[in-house]
């Protein structure tokens, strides 16, 4: 018991750490301005966030879709699985 709480105090500490550090960096406007700026420009899209989703990081929204699917199918699987009386604990 006092191992888990030093290992959860450990990594509690570590990602505050690393929170703090992400937090102190200066937040740069550069990447907002270029989306902005560019999304009915490039892509003829008004709705921004769409913009971005589909047309600028359109790969990687299209993985995100295929992970997400698996993880349904696999909790589906789950949810329909039947054990025999003997395999049950």
């Amino acid at each position: 018991m006092v191992r888990d709480a030093i290992v959860a105090l450990s990594f509690g500490v570590i990602l505050s750490l690393v929170a703090l550090k992400v937090w102190s960096e200066p937040i740069s406007a550069e990447i907002s301005k270029f989306y902005g700026e560019n999304a009915y420009l490039l892509a003829k899209g008004k709705n921004v966030v769409n913009v971005i989703l589909v047309d600028f990081r359109g790969i990687d929204t299209m993985f995100e879709t295929v992970v997400l699917s698996i993880a349904a199918l696999g909790v589906y699987s789950l949810i329909r699985l039947r054990l025999k009386s003997s395999e049950k604990e």
